[in-house]
């Protein structure tokens, strides 16, 4: 019996490393201007860990939310209008 238990724990530490693993992973891929794209693959790993492994499931959910405080992607499309006009506006010499 002892042996499934240390089997177990041995798992358990596998499983919260590799965690940590894609939580960084997750982390850099929006640093470097995908977040969006990171967001999506957290959003399917706490999915996967949502029931068994709610603690590691709750770790992604820490990664998400800082994905989501990350600008947008470039040339990705705004997820709300703009609220005010641009402030300058060029002259038919700046135009041109």
């Amino acid at each position: 019996m002892r042996e499934q238990t240390d089997s177990s724990a041995q798992a358990q530490d596998t499983l919260t490393e590799t965690t940590d693993v894609l939580v960084k992973a997750l982390r850099a891929l929006g640093q470097a201007g995908h977040p969006d794209a990171a967001s999506r693959l957290a959003a399917k790993a706490w999915w996967a860990l949502r029931g068994a492994r709610p603690r590691e499931a709750e770790r992604v959910n820490g990664a998400m939310h800082y994905l989501a405080r990350l600008p947008a992607e470039p040339g990705a499309l705004p997820t709300e209008a703009p609220t005010t006009e641009p402030t300058t506006k060029l002259t038919n010499k700046e135009e041109a």
